[in-house]
C-alpha cells in the first residue's frame, strides 16, 4: 500500500486535470446505467408488450416517461409519432454520442497526466543514479540500470495511463449500475449483490502470487539486459575469440529463466478469470431460475428483470475488468518497488549539510593519513602527500598499487575510509561536490565521447561557448587539423562513444574538452597508454599544453612520459615507498629504478 500511495503522490501536480478527467469518466460510467434502463421500455413496448405491466398492476414510469418530464419540451420525441421502436434507438444513440465525447476527453486527460507522471518518475530515477558514486556503478551493471530506467518504469506507464482511465470509469460505473438494478427490482438485486464479493475473491487471492512472479521476471530482465550490453560492448572480443555461440547460449539461458518467471505470472493471471467465469455462471443460473419462476407467476415484471439482468451482466464485466486492472497493478507495483528501491538508495558520496563552496584553488592539495578500501579489501593505507599549486606530480607503481584509486579520491569519486583530504585547508567533505569538480579537469585512458557533434563534445554542456573558443581549444590539443577534414567539420556527429574517430583523435578531443574547461587542477589517468607511437606523440604535446600552469596529477604506465614531472611518487601495495625527481629515483636504485629498468629493456627488444 505504501508503494501505491507513493506512486499516487506523483499525480499531485496534476490533480486539477485528473479531477476533471475523473468527473468526465464518472459521468460516462453513469450514462451506461441510462443505456441499461432503456431495456425496460424496449421489452414492455416493443418486444413483449403482452408481458408488460398490465398483468402486474398500474404501470410505473420508465425511462421514456421520465425523459418527457425532465426535458424542457412538451414532447421531445413527438415527431417519432409515439413509436417506441423509433424513440428507444434514438435515445440510445444520443446517450452513446454524449458518452463517447465524455470518454474521449476523460481518457485523453488521464493518459496525458499518466504520461507526465512516467516522465517525472523516469527523470527522478535517472537523477538519483547520476549522482551516485563510482562504487555504485561497480555493483550495478549497465544492463541492470537500463532495465530499471526503461523496462521497470515502462511497466508503470500502462497503469498510470490507460488502466487508470479504465479504473476511474469502471469504478464510477459500478454504483450506478447497482442503483439502477436496485430501483427496478430490489429483491433480486440484493441476492446478486451478496454474490458479487465471491467474484472478487480470486482477484485478491492470486494477487500476491502474481506480484512475486512479476518481481522475479523483472530481475531476470535486468540480467538479460546486462548480458546484451556486455556482448554488444565487447563485440570485437566476442568475435575475435569466436565466442558468438557461447554468448548466444548465455543469452538464451537468461531468457529461459525469464520465461519461467513469466509463465508463473501468466498462470496466476489466467486462473482468476477462469474462476470468476465459473462463479458468475452459477450466480447467473440462480438468477435466471428465480426470475423465470417469478415471471411465470406474475410476481416479476419482464422489463424490470431485463434491466436487472443487463445491469448485473455489465457489473460482472466490470468486475472482470477490475480483475485485469488488479493483475496489471500487481505487476506494476513489483516494478515500482524496484524503481523506488534504487531511487531511495543512499549516496555514498554527497554534500554534507551546510557544505560550503570551494574558493578558487591557490596553494596546495594535502592528503593526511588517507586510507581506502573496497569493503574488506584495503587499497590505500596511511597516505601523506602534498601537491603544491602549479606542480606536476606523477604517480607510478606496479599494477594494483592504488595509483588510480588515490587520484579518484581528489574529485571525491570515493571518500577515504580513514584520514582526510584538504584543498587550501578546506576538508573535501565540508565543501560542495559541484564547486570541487568545477576546478578539476579529467583525462582518462577510457575516452568518453557522446553521440553528438564535435563542437558539443568539446564544449560539453556549455551551449553558450562561442565557436572561436572551441576552435582555440582544438588547436591547442592538436585536434583542429583532423576536425577540419571531417565531413561537416565541427558540426560532424561522432556516433556512439566517438566510434567514427581513432583512439588518438578521441583522446585529443578529450584534451580539448579539458582545455576549454580551464581548470586549475588536472588529473591525467593513463591518458596515452592505449595509443600508438605517433598518436602518443601528438597527444603528449597536447597534454603538455594542457598541464602548463596547472596543478597536475599524472598516472602513467610508460615511465618515459613522466620523466619531466616535478616530482614522482612511487606506490606499492597501497603505500608511498619513494618520491623524488626522475634522476633522484634512478640514482636511489629502488622500486622506481627497477620498474624503469624493466620497461627500458622491454622497449629495447
Amino acid at each position: 500500500m505504501r508503494t501505491l500511495v507513493r506512486l499516487g503522490g506523483y499525480l499531485r501536480p496534476y490533480l486539477l486535470r485528473m479531477g476533471l478527467a475523473s468527473l468526465l469518466l464518472a459521468t460516462a460510467g453513469a450514462l451506461m446505467a441510462a443505456v441499461i434502463s432503456t431495456a425496460k421500455p424496449l421489452v414492455q413496448r416493443v418486444l413483449l408488450p403482452s408481458l408488460g405491466p398490465a398483468a402486474a398492476g398500474p404501470a410505473e414510469p420508465d425511462l421514456l416517461d421520465r425523459l418527457r418530464v425532465w426535458l424542457p419540451f412538451d414532447s421531445f420525441l413527438e415527431w417519432a409519432g409515439g413509436h417506441a421502436f423509433i424513440e428507444i434507438p434514438l435515445v440510445i444513440v444520443t446517450i452513446f454520442l454524449v458518452r463517447g465525447v465524455l470518454l474521449y476527453f476523460g481518457q485523453f486527460l488521464t493518459i496525458r497526466c499518466g504520461a507526465a507522471v512516467i516522465r517525472d518518475i523516469r527523470a527522478r530515477l535517472y537523477e538519483s543514479i547520476a549522482y551516485q558514486s563510482l562504487a555504485f556503478f561497480q555493483v550495478h551493471p549497465t544492463g541492470v540500470l537500463l532495465s530499471r530506467v526503461l523496462n521497470d518504469v515502462q511497466r508503470l506507464e500502462r497503469v498510470t495511463t490507460t488502466l487508470l482511465a479504465d479504473l476511474v470509469r469502471v469504478t464510477a460505473m459500478v454504483p450506478f449500475l447497482f442503483a439502477t438494478a436496485l430501483i427496478h427490482e430490489w429483491r433480486m438485486s440484493l441476492v446478486a449483490f451478496v454474490a458479487l464479493p465471491l467474484l472478487g475473491y480470486p482477484m485478491v487471492r492470486l494477487g500476491r502470487r502474481l506480484r512475486r512472479a512479476s518481481t522475479a521476471s523483472q530481475e531476470h530482465m535486468g540480467r538479460v539486459a546486462s548480458i546484451l550490453t556486455e556482448a554488444v560492448g565487447g563485440v570485437k572480443v566476442v568475435q575475435g575469440f569466436s565466442m558468438e555461440g557461447y554468448e548466444i547460449g548465455r543469452f538464451r539461458a537468461a531468457l529461459d529463466r525469464m520465461l519461467s518467471a513469466d509463465l508463473r505470472a501468466g498462470r496466476a493471471a489466467a486462473l482468476a478469470p477462469a474462476v470468476m467465469e465459473m462463479l458468475g455462471a452459477i450466480v447467473g443460473a440462480v438468477l435466471f431460475g428465480v426470475a423465470g419462476w417469478s415471471i411465470a407467476r406474475g410476481r416479476l415484471d419482464a422489463g424490470d428483470f431485463t434491466v436487472v439482468l443487463f445491469a448485473f451482466g455489465m457489473l460482472f464485466m466490470s468486475v472482470r475488468r477490475l480483475n485485469t486492472i488488479y493483475a496489471e497493478l500487481q505487476t506494476a507495483l513489483a516494478a515500482a518497488t524496484r524503481v523506488f528501491g534504487m531511487m531511495d538508495r543512499a549516496r555514498d558520496v554527497e554534500d554534507a549539510p551546510g557544505a560550503r563552496r570551494l574558493p578558487p584553488f591557490e596553494r596546495e592539495i594535502r592528503l593526511e593519513a588517507v586510507g581506502f578500501g573496497y569493503g574488506d579489501d584495503p587499497v590505500l593505507a596511511g597516505i601523506d602527500l602534498a601537491l603544491s599549486s602549479g606542480e606536476t606530480v606523477a604517480l607510478v607503481g606496479p599494477s594494483g598499487s592504488g595509483k588510480s584509486t588515490l587520484a579518484n579520491l581528489i574529485p571525491r569519486f570515493y571518500d577515504p575510509t580513514s584520514g582526510r583530504i584538504r584543498i587550501d585547508g578546506h576538508d573535501l567533505r565540508e565543501i560542495t561536490l559541484g564547486s570541487l569538480r568545477d576546478q578539476i579537469g579529467l583525462v582518462t585512458q577510457e575516452t568518453v565521447l557522446f553521440d553528438d557533434t564535435v563542437r558539443n563534445n568539446i564544449a560539453y554542456g556549455r551551449a553558450d561557448v562561442p565557436l572561436e573558443r572551441v576552435i582555440e581549444a582544438a588547436r591547442a590539443s592538436q585536434a583542429h587539423e583532423f576536425i577540419e577534414q571531417l565531413p561537416r567539420g565541427y558540426d560532424t556527429p561522432l556516433g556512439e562513444r566517438g566510434a567514427r574517430l581513432s583512439l588518438g583523435q578521441r583522446q585529443r578531443i578529450s584534451v580539448a574538452r579539458a582545455l576549454l574547461k580551464d581548470p586549475p587542477i588536472l588529473i591525467l589517468d593513463e591518458a596515452t597508454s592505449a595509443l600508438d607511437s605517433e598518436s602518443e606523440s601528438l597527444v603528449q604535446r597536447a597534454l603538455e599544453q594542457l598541464m602548463r600552469g596547472r596543478t597536475s596529477v599524472v598516472i602513467a604506465h610508460r615511465l618515459a612520459t613522466v620523466r619531466a614531472a616535478d616530482r614522482i611518487v612511487v606506490l606499492d601495495r597501497g603505500a608511498i615507498v619513494e618520491q623524488g625527481t626522475h634522476d633522484e629515483l634512478l640514482a636511489r636504485g629502488g622500486l622506481y629504478a627497477h620498474l624503469y629498468d624493466l620497461q627500458f629493456r622491454e622497449d629495447a627488444r
